[in-house]
């Protein structure tokens, strides 16, 4: 059996030596994840650890982010890392280096919650009443993250392909993975079922009456779900989530734009933000706006409707419009991974395809509301499906513009290739280069090299 030690030299000499990618960096506040589980605070710590390793770079701090939409057509790269430029161009190696540091910033977040799993349920400790919550969130964290893996690295949108992802589950004791078991790569419906598993199982230990936008709580874990669902087309599921989200949960949209995109916290439609703080900032001004490494691509600006008030959060500036909801330099930029609007527009999406025949009038009202609230008139009715299609795949590149959606909805449709011209293989990007290298079993995505 192949070591993962030798994908962390390559890919630590990698980092060091040949790019100095300053967008992956670890947060000053991070907690170690390897403390042994003793009693139910060494439990709250280690979970914390998770969520500060969330944190890093290149997975919420603002790679996973802002990648999504620079490989899509909601940015453009004008700035001199090659990692970026060949996201940006579409034509992704296999050793590009994000996908690489990406791999295993998010596999150490499934293996400290593999930790917490493993090792909650057993720990001696009477005074720890917090127990089911923590096992929870754990198993949150971790459906979150094969998500986040499969749906860059997996035929997410083919529940019949073999090309899921590499289901680890069980703790490794290293937990900066000198060792890791040598996995072949699991169906995409076998990495699916583990996601909703860990979902059902998690909701069941939080209930209800577990409130937090600032972690994953009952509510954002049910949102999660929804967006899974949705992914998956089990549409009558994602229908009834989103539902439940938005009519018993506690957030609400906001009437001022602000309140969603300038806020130094976390705004009312907030179903779970990753937070930040001010000694521990993430890099979205940075690289959004300070820096030309994210700039708005031209195509996303001319997509606003007259009239429309999120025009106003794309501002020009040194020569290239900016997403001004990353602008402020004194707010310590959260990830807004899961909020309200969203949940109207899936369940819009739902709406129309839980039968067996769609129905594209039922999705205008929900479309509407998100389409109101930015000072929009109605749009529909929709007599066909592909007039639906279109007016939900624009509001939601509008909605959710710089927060990381649009090539995975690009995909969903199989709209790669009509608006990206790209091939149709490249709608998942390559495993990793030294992932191939330090495995016998691990399987590359059809169409791309091997090392």
């Amino acid at each position: 059996m192949k070591k993962l030690s030798i994908t962390l030299l390559f890919t630590a000499l990698f980092v060091a030596l040949s790019s100095c990618d300053v967008l992956d960096t670890e947060p000053e506040t991070s907690l170690d994840p390897s403390a042994a589980l003793v009693d139910g605070a060494s439990a709250q710590a280690v979970l914390l650890g998770a969520y500060s390793r969330m944190q890093v770079g290149s997975y919420y701090g603002i790679e996973y982010t802002l990648n999504n939409d620079l490989i899509a057509d909601n940015a453009r790269y004008q700035g001199f890392f090659d990692s970026q430029l060949e996201l940006d161009s579409g034509s992704v190696p296999i050793s590009n280096l994000w996908i690489g540091n990406a791999w295993v910033s998010i596999y150490s977040v499934v293996n400290i919650a593999n930790q917490l799993i493993d090792g909650v349920p057993t720990i001696d400790d009477e005074t720890f009443a917090t127990r089911d919550r923590v096992l929870g969130e754990a198993h949150a964290i971790r459906a979150l993250a094969y998500f986040d893996l499969l749906r860059v690295f997996g035929e997410h949108f083919d529940t019949g392909s073999s090309y899921g992802m590499p289901l680890l589950l069980e703790p490794i004791e290293n937990n900066d993975f000198n060792l890791i078991p040598d996995l072949a790569r699991s169906s995409v419906a076998d990495t699916y079922n583990q996601i909703v598993s860990d979902l059902d199982t998690a909701l069941q230990l939080m209930g209800e009456g577990y409130v937090d936008n600032t972690q994953l709580s009952y509510w954002s874990t049910l949102a999660l779900r929804a967006r899974v669902n949705l992914y998956r087309q089990d549409y009558a599921a994602a229908f009834d989530d989103a539902d439940e989200v938005i009519n018993s949960g506690p957030a609400v949209l906001e009437d001022d734009l602000d309140n969603v995109y300038l806020t130094t916290g976390t705004s009312s439609e907030s179903i779970f933000d990753l937070v930040f703080s001010d000694q521990d900032q993430s890099a979205y001004y940075t690289f959004a706006y300070q820096r030309d490494e994210y700039n708005v691509d031209p195509s996303l600006t001319e997509a606003f409707e007259d009239g429309d008030a999120r025009r106003n959060y794309i501002e020009f500036v040194r020569g290239s419009d900016r997403p001004v909801k990353w602008s402020d330099p004194d707010n310590a930029n959260n990830a807004k991974i899961l909020r309200l609007a969203e949940m109207y527009l899936i369940r819009s999406e739902a709406a129309v395809y839980r039968e067996a025949t769609p129905a594209p009038a039922l999705g205008a009202d929900d479309i509407n509301v998100i389409r109101n609230r930015a000072g929009l008139g109605d749009a529909g009715p929709f007599t066909t499906e592909e007039e639906y299609i279109d007016a939900l795949l624009q509001e939601r590149r509008i909605e959710l513009n710089y927060e990381g959606h649009r090539f995975f909805d690009l995909v969903r449709y199989d709209r790669v290739g009509d608006v990206l011209g790209r091939d149709d293989f490249r709608k998942v990007l390559p495993i990793p280069r030294d992932e191939l290298l330090a495995s016998d079993n691990l399987e590359q995505n059809p169409n791309y090299p091997l090392p």
